[in-house]
Order: structure tokens, then sequence, then C-alpha cells
């Protein structure tokens, strides 16, 4: 019988070899255990610990489906299979190989997928390979920037928790589309810029231009966050700006001009038909503008939505499913889902956006804190464009535009959650909750 008391000291090798098996392991575990969950209190090997688990469910079973593509992978793959040679299956059959056929967009998104498929082999692991990694330069950037922003060690560490597990950053973060391996550059683009790393920023962003033109509101945030934090001196000093408060913005926005126009010369002249990149640009913008919302009845009668759903985590988008049929005879009795990819954001995070985005307004307003006016800079520059033209043009749009809204999503819950004094009992029903949202919507609902 056990009980509160230390046991008899003992000399070595004297106690029952029952007692010492019993013991030994147990002393092992518990102090493993403590140092594992002490060792949690350190900033530091918590973000690590926190990296480490979004790598790992990220690459989970990541060659699956093995011989299907996830959503619009139909295109990128596709595309990137004819830039090597290889048949197309689906989308751009026929296409001239050796060049890109997926002119909508510029080359480089493409092009990585290609490399890895050259590297790694026609399948699925090498098709997700690089959003798998983009994922996770975006994760360091969210938590660069929150650290950088931030007042509090352990806030980064929510913000990218939150960013990690939301539904749409995770699938966008595992399969072969562009949108995760622009956003990535857009992110560090940013984190440079906050440092005033500016030819890096203007480096950064370039990539991401020459993966998705998209990459266009990053900057505007950039040049938004630089008004909201120097315009108001430059105002109370009734002046122009000096030169050298703009000298890094002005430069920043040539570099990253530079990298963007050259790079697309030197990629179409690689893979493209356009005799210049204006040809190229042209013919981006000209497909974007044609892109048009179908005339339907209903909230969600099809895969498109307006921006005002998106914050709603309505018109959710069905990526890939796989499903079991139970019959009973002929009659189907029952249907499970054992894949089910879906392009949506973590319930919870799409529920607590309307409230967050009021508080880290008020907040940035209030208190001129730097994290809360990049919010809000990032949040104006990546969402109000959307809206305006869901407005006055009948444009078609989708729920994963909302990607790039995820990163300032999970910055005004964090904000809301530490600095608003909620009781910390909520505080962690809301972080339990949200792990039930990711569960719930994890695309894998049985082990393949």
């Amino acid at each position: 019988m056990e009980t509160g008391a230390p046991p008899p000291e003992q000399a070595p090798g004297s106690a029952p070899l029952g007692t010492l098996r019993q013991r030994i392991p147990a002393t092992r575990v518990g102090r493993l255990a403590a140092g594992w969950l002490t060792s949690l209190r350190d900033p530091a090997r918590a973000i690590g610990l926190l990296l480490l688990v979004s790598l790992v469910l990220r690459a989970l079973w990541l060659g699956i489906p093995q011989n299907g593509l996830i959503f619009d992978e139909t295109y990128y793959v596709n595309a990137a299979r004819v830039i090597l040679g290889l048949p197309a299956t689906a989308h751009y059959v026929g296409s001239p190989p050796g060049f890109d056929p997926n002119t909508e967009h510029p080359a480089l998104g493409k092009l990585l997928i290609a490399g890895s498929i050259r590297v790694l082999g026609d399948s699925g692991i090498a098709w997700r390979v690089p959003s798998l990694i983009a994922g996770m330069i975006a994760l360091l950037a969210v938590y660069g920037i929150a650290r950088d922003l931030g007042r509090s060690a352990w806030l980064p560490i929510l913000v990218t928790a939150l960013v990690s597990f939301d539904n749409l950053s995770f699938v966008h973060g595992r399969i072969g589309t562009l949108d995760m391996l622009v956003l990535a550059p857009m992110l560090v683009g940013s984190w440079l810029a906050l440092r005033r790393r500016w030819i890096l920023a203007g480096v950064a962003m370039g990539i991401a231009l020459l993966i998705k033109i998209t990459a266009l509101y990053a900057i505007g945030a950039v040049l938004l966050y630089v008004l909201l934090t120097e315009g108001p001196a430059w105002w109370r000093a009734r002046r122009l700006p000096p030169f050298d408060d703009l000298r890094g913005p002005i430069g920043f926005l040539i570099i990253t001009a530079s990298i963007a126009i050259g790079g697309l010369t030197l990629l179409d002249v690689w893979l493209s038909p356009f005799p210049s990149p204006i040809d190229h640009i042209a013919r981006i913008v000209t497909y974007g503008a044609n892109l048009r919302a179908p005339i339907t009845v209903g909230i969600c009668p099809e895969a498109d939505s307006r921006p005002w759903q998106w914050l709603f985590n309505e018109c959710q988008i069905t990526y890939f499913r796989s499903d079991i049929t139970v019959r009973a005879g002929d009659v189907v009795t029952a249907k499970y889902a054992t894949i089910d990819f879906r392009g949506a954001l973590n319930p919870l995070l799409a529920g607590a956006i309307p409230l967050a985005a009021l508080y880290t307004g008020w907040y940035a307003w209030r208190t001129r804190d730097r994290l809360a006016l990049w919010a809000v800079a990032w949040a104006a520059a990546n969402y109000v464009p959307y809206l305006i033209l869901a407005v006055f043009t009948p444009r078609i749009m989708y729920i994963y535009y909302a990607l790039p809204l995820v990163p300032v999503a999970a910055i005004g819950i964090a904000i809301l959650l530490t600095r608003a004094g909620l009781p910390r009992s909520i505080r962690w029903a809301f972080v339990a909750a949200y792990l039930v949202g990711f569960v719930a919507y994890f695309p894998f609902r049985q082990i393949p």
C-alpha cells in the first residue's frame, strides 16, 4: 500500500525487484512530465513545440489522395506538368510543352511546383511540399510580426496558434495551389518592412507579385501602416514629411517594382508567349475583370460568395471529399466522409471576427498600439478592395480569398482575449473550443 511518506532508505541493490520495476519507471515518467511542463513556461520552447506540431499535422498523409487532385490543384499541378513536358491529366491537355499555360497568373508559383515534381517525382507529396514550406514560413512571419509589435511574450504564440489551427490556413498550407505560396512572401515582406529592412521587404513583395498579383494588397497594407504610425506626427507638424522619413518606403516601392517587372520579363522569355511584361499584366488584369459571378438565386447556390459572407463562414467549398456509403440492399442507409477537405474558416475564428474587429479598431484608435494598427492596415488593404468590387461590380469571389485575413483575425482575437480584461477561464475556454473546431474540420475523418 502506497502512502504519502517517502519509502525507507535502502542500500543499493537491496530493494525487491518488483518494487524497483514499479517505482523507477514511475519516477522517470514523472520527472520527464514535470520537466516537459516546466519547459513550456519558456516562450521560446513553447513556440518551438507549436511550430513542430504544426509541421507534423501539415505533413501528415501529405500524399493522400495519391492519384487525385484537390480543388485548384487541377490547374496548377497540370500547368507545372506542362512546363516540365509531362502529360496533363485534365486542364491544359494538348498545351505546348515547356510553356506555362496558366497565363492568368505569373509563372513563379507553378515553377516552384514544377521544381518540386522534378526533384520528388509526379506525386501528391511533390505537388504539395511547396505549400507546406510556404505555410511554415507564413507562421514564422506571423509570429515575428506579433512579437516585434506586441508587448507580451505569449501573445505572439497565441496569434501563431490561432493561425496554425485555422482550417483555411491549414488546408492551403498542404495543397498544391498558389494561395499559400503568395501569402508567405506577403507576410515576410510586411515583417521586414516593420523592421525597416526596406530592400529585403521589396525583394519579398516582388517575389509575391511573381506568384499572384493579389500581393498588391500587401504593398498597400505596408504603406497604410506607415501612414497610420507616422502620419499623425506629420499632421501635427503641419508640413510635408521629410525625405528621410520617405526614403525607406520609396526604396521599398522601387525594389518591389524592379523585382516584379524584371522577374516577369525573365519568366515570360522562358515560359510564356507574351512579347513584353506589359502584355502579360494586361492579360492578368483583363482575366480578373472578366471573372463574373453567375446569376443565381439564394444565399450560397454555387461556390462563389460575397466578402461579407466570409465573416460568417458562409458559402464553404468542398475541395475534395471521399465517402463510404452504407447500403441495405439497394437502399443507401448512411454515408460517411473519410476525407473532407473544405474551404472554410475555423468556426470559432469566424464567429469571433465581428467582436474582435470592433475591439481591435477601438483599441488601435485609443492606444495607438502598433500591433493593433498593423491589424487595421492589413485588414483594410486586404478586405476593403474586395468589398468595393462586390458592391460595384459583378466579379466572382470565393471564401478562400479570405486566407490573407486569417492572420489579422488571429491578431484581433488575441488582442481581445488578452487586453479586454476577460477572465482567464474565458480565455482558456475559447482556446479549447477553437481546438475542437479545428478537429471538427480536420480533413481526415479516419486514419488512412
